[in-house]
């Protein structure tokens, strides 16, 4: 009996002692949609290094996806750079950057649903977003009844400003800033009646509106200008509607993933006609692609002639990514650093309407020009352009000759 009970006794100790082992372990934090890592929390008090979050809305699934998912690279990177050279300096704190991301499908009610998650249940200190103008038009007046800045690097149609909000920045080159060069560059492609074909979207719709009368007052003729739906991957229909018009040249509006196969379907209705889009193309994934159909393309461009700063960064990037990076990397880049150089020159990282007035005093030199704003949070960023020739991609102002 008593060997019985003695035991007894020692399960009940070895039950208790595995209980508090078990008690130790803990489980792993919940992660989803944060694209930063946490493997740094623990060390935050020990190093007394805080963290400032920053809400990102991109289209990483969806029709136009892949320039939601370049932005967003861009965007991981600067913060993966920012917090390796260790953070930045707000008073005598020093902080990271953590960003988190909802992906809004393409669809502006997820894009209105992800902004109001971040500002009020992730208490984000900005927002980052979109690439796409209908999701960024929803998303601008949640922003302002929550007083947040909100600034998007990418969506870049006209109509975004026109809300008069306070907290919006339009960060990206916008639409009424690339007509001059756009129109320029027909011009000097030789192009004198010409087809508009464009995605209907905001962007695109945007485009549509702002052409006709500066091409009309360069002397060009509109032989017809037609729509197609951003999900539409079959064109025929519509070019053969456009080859009836007899157009000298094609002024076209589409983002990368619906431009491919797009011009594609152009080559095959109307042959070697002159093409030039209007700044939604990376003509390297078109020439990735489908080289053939690249050759001769022209497109207009956020970012210029290479410099050494986007030599080096390139080559940083190519590092950590398995693919060259492009204006809407850059883009994407140049975001958080703009944003981070607003909270070291707020000196708050917790005054929104000082972090605001400070996105808008900006004068920050990013890789695509200098970012500054009017009172209106409109920027000055012009376009530049690109031209596929021979199987390379040659990047130009637009006051220099064609090739």
């Amino acid at each position: 009996m008593k060997l019985k009970k003695r035991s007894g006794i020692l399960m009940a100790l070895l039950l208790v002692l595995m209980l508090v082992i078990a008690g130790c372990g803990g489980t792993p934090a919940d992660s989803e949609n944060n694209n930063n890592s946490n493997e740094d929390a623990s060390n935050e008090t020990s190093n007394n290094v805080e963290t400032v979050k920053l809400g990102v809305v991109l289209a990483t699934t969806g029709p136009i996806a892949t320039t939601g998912t370049w932005t967003l690279d861009g965007h991981q990177m600067a913060v993966k750079e920012i917090n390796e050279n260790g953070g930045f300096q707000v008073g005598d704190k020093t902080y990271n950057v953590e960003i988190v991301h909802y992906d809004s499908e393409g669809r502006a009610e997820s894009a209105t649903r992800a902004t109001e998650r971040l500002i009020n249940q992730d208490k984000v200190v900005a927002v980052l977003g979109t690439s796409i103008s209908s999701e960024t038009a929803a998303m601008i007046p949640i922003a302002e009844r929550a007083q947040t800045p909100l600034a998007t690097f990418v969506a870049a149609s006209d109509v975004l400003t026109e809300q008069g909000a306070s907290y919006f920045s339009h960060a990206a080159p916008a639409n009424i800033n690339y007509v001059d060069a756009g129109t320029q560059t027909v011009k000097d492609i030789g192009m004198s009646n010409i087809a508009i074909i464009y995605v209907d979207d905001a962007w695109g719709q945007s485009y549509a509106r702002l052409y006709p009368e500066k091409l009309e007052a360069a002397g060009i003729n509109i032989a017809t200008t037609e729509a197609f739906a951003p999900e539409q991957s079959e064109f025929i229909t519509l070019l053969n509607k456009v080859k009836s018009t007899n157009p000298d040249g094609i002024l076209l509006a589409a983002e990368t993933e619906l431009a491919v196969p797009l011009l594609v379907q152009i080559r095959e209705t109307m042959g070697e006609i002159p093409i030039m889009e209007t700044g939604g193309v990376i003509p390297e994934e078109v020439l990735r692609l489908e080289p053939e159909v690249a050759e001769g393309l022209v497109t207009l461009s956020r970012s210029g002639e290479e410099t050494e700063e986007i030599r080096n960064f390139k080559e940083m990037f190519e590092a950590d990514y398995d693919y060259e990076a492009n204006s809407f990397v850059y883009s994407g880049w140049d975001g958080i650093h703009l944003i981070v150089d607003a909270l070291e020159r707020a000196g708050t990282v917790t005054d929104k309407q000082a972090i605001n007035d400070a996105i808008r005093a900006s004068n920050y030199p990013g890789l695509i020009g200098t970012y500054s704003f009017n009172e209106r949070g409109e920027n000055k960023l012009t376009g530049n352009r690109a031209i596929v020739k021979d199987g390379a991609v040659i990047y130009q102002s637009v006051d220099t000759p064609l090739p």
